[in-house]
């Protein structure tokens, strides 16, 4: 399958090591759905003038996912701060105001459009800022997003009809609780809905059908980008197989293999 994602990059700073890592929703899923095996992946966004912008490039070059119509700005790169707490968790702070990633939307041309029908799925979310765009792009593509752990009832209801896989982060949610949610989705337009819950099972659901998906077992350096590897190895083995619980599976290894590296994808660079 051919997989192209269009939104966010950022440089995820580690402020304890002084380490930047690159990352952003799309860049991750990118680079993971083509270690999950896509034969071609695509990135397209906007990105800064700055060493964190380069280097974003770089790796992205250095992963095998091609740089589609990108667009360059006089800005910096968006540069979350991480922090490391005692128990191993991560906590986010705000970076440098008036990044590349917020002073900007990404205006799509005819030719991204073209460009981005040569694909089999466009993955995209609620930091790329193209939802007006998802009409057009659907009816020559099919239209992964991420929603993260906004549940707006008005949000959904203007981009669910738009999409055809939705996921959804939801710690917070037990099974019921996911059920209900993901049906409430599903009625509104998407093939399916994902939604992922840290710790516990993930739901995966169709109209037809649902399961659950266990955690896989990980040597865990940094969780950092997991649920974006969950995405990008459901989106590639569900195109391929067509097959619910085997995509979820192939989810939840890909989510397991990045936890046992720093950043998202590694490619951590001093600052």
């Amino acid at each position: 399958m051919k997989l192209i994602t269009v939104g966010d990059n950022v440089a995820d700073t580690y402020v304890d090591s002084h380490i930047f890592y690159p990352g952003g929703n799309c860049v991750n899923v990118a680079v993971d759905a083509k270690k999950a095996g896509a034969e071609a992946v695509g990135y397209m966004g906007v990105f800064g003038n700055d060493k964190q912008a380069e280097h974003i490039q770089e790796a992205l070059r250095d992963e095998n996912v091609d740089l589609i119509n990108c667009r360059q700005i006089y800005a910096p790169t968006a540069q979350p701060s991480v922090f490391i707490t005692a128990d191993g968790d991560r906590q986010f702070a705000a970076g440098p105001k008036g990044s590349a990633q917020h002073l900007v939307k990404l205006r799509l041309t005819p030719e991204d459009v073209q460009n981005i029908s040569e694909y089999d799925v466009l993955h995209t979310g609620i930091d790329a800022n193209i939802d007006q765009e998802l009409v057009t792009l659907k009816s020559s593509v099919k239209i992964g997003y991420d929603f993260s752990d906004v549940k707006d009832e008005e949000y959904l209801a203007e981009v669910l009809p738009n999409v055809n896989y939705a996921f959804f982060s939801g710690s917070e949610m037990t099974d019921e609780m996911a059920e209900e949610f993901a049906k409430s989705c599903l009625a509104q337009g998407p093939d399916i809905v994902v939604v992922t819950r840290g710790g516990q099972p993930a739901l995966v659901m169709s109209k037809d059908a649902y399961c659950y998906q266990e955690p896989q077992l990980a040597d865990i350096v940094d969780t950092m980008g997991a649920g974006d590897s969950f995405i990008a190895g459901f989106l590639v083995a569900y195109t391929d197989t067509h097959d619910l619980q085997a995509a979820a599976l192939a989810a939840s290894q890909s989510a397991a293999n990045t936890c046992g590296v720093s950043g998202g994808f590694g490619h951590g660079q001093a600052y």
